[in-house]
């Protein structure tokens, strides 16, 4: 056997400074690949979160769509007069005056009172004050009404002992307890003037198709704060444009709660009130419209009401009216689109209930949009370009929708107005986290809680002080200018809302508005 001859030293170093290069070239080439997927992988999931910005910016362009058609339908319809009879004294019906109260101390005595004062034969005409407050409370309250409502009305003061399905149980119970016809609904903080059972219930007489007529609010207190000031306007837009221009259009319009008429073969053909959502009104409405009952609208007859005064109070109600309108979508849209009515119709009822969706669709804008940011990715042009044009469209519909409500009321020269609709446009972005997680709650079935809007005095809803709100109003325009100054005045306007509401909520803490004692002559509402 031939032995191996030994191998040279030099031999024996180049084969190892080859290995160790070889291992060295691996490692690098192993690394490019890791990072060469890493960036299509980062690559993939920008394109994924702009696709997804994309969709949501079209879904708030068509909520924009919305606001500027119902102008557009407000302002160019024709106007429309609901007939209104002048029924002989032997014809007129039987009617049913329901006061829903829960712990609303003077403001229950007032709304007897402006009840009692009502325009309408005495023996046909019922009224309920239907106390769902606290049983301490009760007798002290009957002994007040029964001090302002003249003797030889048909009043009774009904308390169930139990508050199941909220206010929609609340009414749900007087009803049992009177067979009436027509059936009007005033919340505590409304005064409805003596004429108002004259200028709606002769409307529902005539017309048996009609499951409901609805009264304008006015807002006593609009005056009170900035805040009420830009309440006001928005309300009146709603009013004076929305729920017009639906009727006008023969829309289908939603109940608001208050301030008007129902015909009690609407409510029981629709299903009655059911307190499974926190908006039994907008519920109730749409189950009618989808069995074919149709509504009308009397701008010209105004319910005084009060705005609520602190920014606590309003983030409260809007929260609640958020959830509610979700748990309605979640609740009906299904019946809407298994229903016979066209698919036209149907479209038009979605999107009036999914109006709540503003808000969860800002929040999801804004997330998406600073992720991005946080990877530096440059924008795709038409994304980009989508961005600015559903902010300007959305800029655009909203200043002429509010403009539009003032102009129809004959307000256009108001003091204040320029300034109010400023803040009416930014006060409303401050809700988004609150209104978002409500629409949250409103489909993970978390329980339902009824907030109740404070009156005057009131501090704060539960343990809020605006903390959340002025957090992420300073984060956003900071975070914006770290990343990429030039998407910061996008964010400008969030964060104005944000720090506005919070400002106030934190303020409120300490300085709460006194609360007044509502005397007759002053028109408050919810």
């Amino acid at each position: 056997m031939v032995k191996d001859k030994p191998r040279p030293a030099v031999f024996k170093i180049f084969l190892k400074t080859l290995k160790t290069r070889y291992q060295g070239w691996a490692a690098l080439s192993h690394r490019l690949q890791r990072s060469e997927s890493e960036r299509f992988a980062m690559l993939d999931l920008s394109l994924i979160l702009q696709y997804a910005l994309a969709v949501v910016l079209v879904l708030l362009a068509l909520l924009s769509t919305q606001l500027a058609t119902l102008a557009a339908l407000r302002y160019f319809r024709r106007e429309r007069r609901p007939f209104v009879p002048v029924l002989p004294a032997d014809e007129l019906p039987r009617v049913l005056v329901q006061l829903p109260v829960r712990d609303e101390g003077a403001l229950a005595v007032r709304v007897a009172a402006a009840a009692a004062r009502l325009d309408w034969p005495a023996d046909r005409l019922e009224i309920q004050l239907l106390d769902d407050g606290k049983a301490e409370n009760h007798e002290e309250l009957a002994e007040a009404v029964r001090r302002v409502v003249p003797a030889g009305l048909n009043f009774s003061i009904l308390r169930r002992g139990e508050r199941a399905g909220f206010k929609a149980g609340n009414l749900a119970f007087g009803l049992k307890h009177c067979d009436a016809p027509y059936v009007a609904v005033f919340d505590a903080d409304f005064v409805p003037p003596p004429d108002f059972l004259r200028r709606t219930v002769p409307v529902l007489v005539a017309d048996r198709g009609l499951c409901f007529v609805q009264a304008r609010w006015a807002h006593a207190n609009r005056t009170r704060n900035w805040l009420t000031r830009a309440q006001g306007l928005l309300l009146d837009s709603h009013f004076a444009v929305e729920q017009e221009a639906r009727f006008r259009a023969g829309l289908p319009m939603s109940f608001n709660g208050t301030a008007g008429v129902w015909s009690r073969a609407a409510i029981d053909h629709g299903g009655g009130w059911t307190g499974d959502t926190l908006t039994e009104d907008l519920d109730l409405s749409i189950r009618c419209a989808l069995k074919g009952w149709r509504s009308v609208m009397i701008s010209d007859l105004e319910v005084p009401g009060e705005l609520p005064e602190t920014a606590a109070a309003w983030r409260a109600q809007q929260a609640r009216w958020t959830k509610g309108h979700a748990q309605v979508a979640r609740k009906l849209i299904p019946e809407i689109w298994t229903s016979a009515i066209p698919v036209w119709k149907k479209a038009v009822i979605t999107a009036q209930i999914c109006q709540f969706g503003f808000y969860l669709l800002a929040g999801a804008s804004a997330v998406v949009s600073l992720t991005l940011m946080a990877m530096g990715v440059v924008y795709m042009a038409t994304v980009a370009a989508l961005g600015l044009a559903v902010t300007a469209l959305g800029i655009t519909a909203s200043v002429s929708y509010l403009y539009l409500g003032q102009v129809m009321l004959g307000r256009e020269q108001a003091p204040c107005l320029a300034r109010s609709l400023l803040l009416a446009i930014v006060f409303p972005s401050g809700l988004v986290i609150a209104n978002t997680r409500a629409t949250f709650e409103a489909f993970t079935s978390r329980p339902m809680e009824f907030v109740r809007t404070p009156k005057a005095g009131a501090r704060a809803i539960g343990g809020w002080r605006g903390r959340p709100e002025l957090t992420v109003g300073l984060f956003l325009p900071l975070f914006a200018f770290a990343e990429q100054a030039w998407s910061a005045p996008f964010f400008m306007f969030a964060a104005a809302g944000l720090l506005s509401i919070g400002a106030m909520g934190w303020n409120d803490n300490s300085n709460a508005l006194p609360a007044r004692d509502p005397a007759p002559g002053i028109s408050p509402g919810e």
